[in-house]
């Protein structure tokens, strides 16, 4: 085998397994949003505290749901009340669900749905496409190593089924 194409094969391989991860990880997402559209309610929070990060902004927020305090955080704002609410901790619109599980957010759950699932696919499929070229590629560099390593390859069977040459006959013309 080849060891210089074995790393990058190696190499897709492991990006695959974590594209696949990220991808299946994002569907999960997208369907858990889905379920929660459908159960789900709205009601009136405050963003408490911003937090700068990595990824952008982290919004933190606090509502209330039948005198029972709940405080979540998101990395996006797309319901404040008055203009500018998100950044000037001000109030916001929240929705949240109790089905599949306890879940809010500060949009509704439908458009989060659906922007999971279509970064999902994506990841997902370039995943699979790097795991499976990598995977196929190199099953047959194994396979053609091991045809290639075959003690038997390239010579011929003499009647007894010996293997070795010593029972053909070589002639040669004009001699």
């Amino acid at each position: 085998m080849d060891g210089s194409l074995m790393r990058p094969l190696l190499l897709s391989l492991a990006v695959g397994i974590v594209c696949s991860f990220i991808g299946g990880c994002q569907c999960f997402w997208g369907h858990t949003y889905s379920v929660a559209a459908q159960h789900e309610a709205t009601v009136v929070g405050r963003v408490v505290r911003i937090s700068s990060g990595k990824g952008g902004p982290f919004y933190h927020y606090v509502f209330s749901v039948n005198g029972v305090s709940v405080d979540d955080s998101t990395g996006y704002c797309r319901t404040p009340l008055e203009p500018d609410a998100c950044d000037n901790l001000g109030p916001v619109l929240v929705y949240y669900s109790f089905q599949p599980f306890r879940i809010s957010a500060l949009e509704d759950f439908a458009p989060s749905s659906v922007r999971a699932y279509r970064e999902g696919t994506i990841w997902l499929a370039v995943g699979l496409i790097m795991f499976i070229a990598g995977f196929i590629i190199i099953t047959s560099m194994i396979w053609q190593n091991k045809r290639d390593d075959e003690p038997d390859r390239g010579k011929v069977k003499s009647a007894t089924g010996s293997g070795d040459e010593s029972g053909v006959i070589h002639i040669v013309p004009g001699e």
